[in-house]
């Protein structure tokens, strides 16, 4: 159970400036992997509107249903989920798709150790039972094939009573390199439950979906 509870902190727990017009940014999203991502599998973009628009489009999505929302306060972060009625951007047949956009903290590398608040948005598709770890698997090697080229990764095997269950894959920018912006998970969950995860890191500058970076601006 300590190997899932710490995949599930991982990928819960982006520097784009959109001075350009909507033509422009469609012209940058050509050869942009992150924004490749987002349009494959992702069907509300924070990464091409303001991101108040975003998240409007995103909580009141109709192909979504059973949502649920904690609004930030001044003890408790933001936390939206849904799960889509029709939505499967997988090879494979997802038996349920969940999306997930969750405010986490995140200790900076500096040498002060400064905590900043970032968004993490998940989108977690479920295959059940055996044929299920073969098919999120195939998705995960699929994607790396896609989108691993335009990044550096670091891998991490996840284990149970020493026994491999999952892996993640963490991307990085090569101009970007102290956080990774977006990660990769598959996972059997337990007999029933084996999941393929993409998770974007996102940090808010002036209504605009951003990579995290540090303290200092650099």
């Amino acid at each position: 159970m300590k190997a899932i509870h710490a995949f599930f902190s991982l990928v819960m727990v982006t520097k784009f400036c959109y001075c350009q017009e909507q033509a422009d940014l469609d012209e940058v999203a050509k050869d942009n992997p992150i924004f490749k991502i987002a349009k494959t599998y992702f069907r509300s973009n924070p990464f091409n509107i303001h991101f108040s628009t975003f998240l409007s489009h995103l909580t009141s999505d109709p192909a979504l249903s059973n949502k649920t929302i904690n609004k930030r306060t001044d003890t408790s972060f933001f936390f939206f989920r849904g799960e889509y009625k029709g939505h499967n951007p997988y090879t494979f047949k997802a038996d349920k798709v969940e999306i997930r956009l969750a405010e986490g903290e995140v200790t900076m590398e500096d040498s002060v150790s400064t905590i900043d608040t970032l968004l993490f948005y998940q989108l977690v598709g479920y295959s059940y039972e055996a044929a299920g770890t073969e098919a999120v698997k195939k998705e995960f090697s699929k994607f790396d094939r896609k989108f691993g080229q335009h990044f550096y990764a670091e891998d991490s095997v996840l284990k149970k009573d020493n026994e491999p269950i999952g892996m993640v894959k963490n991307y990085f920018l090569f101009s970007e390199t102290f956080l990774s912006p977006v990660s990769i998970g598959w996972v059997k969950l337990d007999d029933l439950q084996n999941v393929f995860t993409i998770t974007f890191r996102i940090k808010l500058t002036q209504n605009m979906a951003t990579l995290p970076q540090f303290p200092d601006g650099h």
